[in-house]
């Protein structure tokens, strides 16, 4: 078919326009990112400190992403512009940055969308929070940690593809009278092993970072009416990161329980006798044996208190899956509960509340008396799921018999991002299901192991 005159005519006006699209592409990039930067890279033993790793953060509408929380290396990143004979004070460019970020930023890569705070173009406070929105697969929220006249800071939360924070500001030019300095300061890893790849690996989001800001760096220049020293100067420091004191992970995470105990439920527990399969929800009932014990009240040190001890500490889930994050000494009635959900290389952070906490005995149809002890937990908004899940150690006073119970009933709930809407579709179910398989499995093992080591502390 393409010996035929006409096809091959056809072909080769595609490849042409083609080949005219990409230049014109490259032309059009080069006029828009064609400026004189000068960038160098230093791997070094150990970055300095983010100004604000360790001091107080704002709450705000979700949970911070800290240095911890990343993976990979950490990379200290300076971009500076020096600019001689401003028109316009540093304080008056500030203000303009304030008013209006976006003028700034190259909206084709990213926009400054404001989901928190004064949205009139006013000055900025701390606390206020603003959605990035990236051109790609990930975006990046933060929140305002420093506004001052001269300089601003934000800080990574939860989703975005980065963890760290950002500082920009105006500085006096150390060495000219009619100069001032312009400078952006970052202290990043990347969010997840996909994103590092991307950035460490591949370059795709460095390329994009660095277009950024020194897009940025060079619009400020330019606002100024004051001409470019030299060039934009880019200075990366790559060091591998050695947190100096990890703490625990409910220190980390301490500033963000008072947000989640204000977080109301993503659904009503009033109505659950509606919760059922003809209302399209899920109920899960598990069980499984635990070692038993002789007949009557449970006995100290025995398989049901060891059971009791791990529910409280919310040990039985497999920690590849799910981990619990709670303050130790917060009584269990009144606790909140932030669950770290790991799936493939993501992860996510949910909230949750402790409700219903039960010590009883009670008759069990026809196995008579039954002491039993558990709690139930019940999602807060934010959850990929809605709905209610009880765990109960169950001991059969008349056999000595005892059981782990796990009864559920949820729903999938209003996912915002579309693509983890569609993983949960996917694989939502199974991972319920891998979660109850394995959290029976782990009790089991768990209760064993503790009868084992008393054992060995008694021999």
């Amino acid at each position: 078919m393409t010996d035929r005159p006409e096809y091959a005519a056809l072909l080769r006006l595609i490849a042409l326009l083609g080949t005219v699209g990409a230049v014109a592409f490259m032309l059009w990039l080069l006029r828009r990112y064609g400026m004189p930067v000068r960038e160098t890279e230093f791997e070094i033993a150990a970055a300095p400190a983010a100004p604000n790793d360790s001091s107080p953060k704002p709450v705000g509408s979700r949970p911070l992403q800290l240095l911890d929380d990343g993976e990979g290396d950490l990379y200290h990143r300076v971009y500076q512009v020096d600019i001689a004979h401003p028109t316009k004070t540093p304080e008056t460019l500030m203000a303009e940055i304030y008013a209006d970020i976006n003028r700034f930023v190259p909206r084709e890569m990213l926009v400054f969308d404001k989901m928190r705070g004064r949205e009139d173009g006013g000055a900025w406070k701390i606390g206020d929070e603003f959605y990035i929105h990236v051109t790609g697969p990930w975006d990046a929220p933060v929140r305002v940690i420093e506004a001052e006249p001269m300089r601003f800071a934000l800080i990574t939360l939860q989703g975005h593809f980065e963890a760290g924070e950002i500082h920009v500001g105006m500085q006096p030019h150390p060495e000219r009278a009619d100069a001032i300095r312009f400078q952006i300061e970052s202290w990043a890893r990347s969010r997840d092993s996909v994103t590092d790849l991307v950035y460490r690996v591949l370059g795709w989001s460095k390329f994009a970072q660095t277009r950024v800001w020194t897009f940025f760096c060079k619009r400020v220049q330019e606002e100024s009416g004051g001409e470019l020293i030299d060039a934009i100067r880019v200075t990366t420091h790559k060091a591998r990161y050695r947190p100096d004191a990890p703490m625990p992970a409910w220190k980390r995470y301490q500033r963000d329980f008072e947000r989640w105990r204000a977080t109301e439920l993503n659904f009503d527990p009033s109505l659950r006798e509606s919760y059922h399969a003809g209302t399209g929800w899920r109920v899960d009932d598990y069980r499984t044996g635990l070692p038993s014990e002789p007949p009557g009240d449970p006995i100290p040190g025995g398989a049901w208190q060891l059971a009791k001890h791990i529910i409280q500490n919310y040990e039985f889930p497999d920690p590849s899956l799910i981990t619990g994050i709670f303050i130790p000494d917060q009584p269990l009635d009144e606790r909140i509960m932030i669950l770290r959900a790991r799936f493939l290389v993501f992860q996510f952070m949910f909230g949750v509340r402790i409700v219903d906490v039960r010590d009883e005995t009670i008759q069990i149809d026809k196995r008579g008396a039954a002491r039993v002890w558990g709690y139930a937990y019940q999602t807060l908004r934010g959850h990929f799921e809605r709905g209610e899940i009880r765990f109960e150690v169950v001991k059969y006073l008349d056999t000595g018999d005892i059981e782990f119970r796990v009864h559920a009933y949820s729903q999938t709930a209003d996912i915002e991002n579309v693509i983890y809407r569609l993983g949960f579709w996917i694989f939502g179910r199974r991972l319920q299901r891998r979660f109850a398989r394995t959290a029976l499995t782990r009790m089991q093992q768990l209760v064993i192991a503790r009868q084992a080591e008393q054992v060995g502390v008694r021999a």
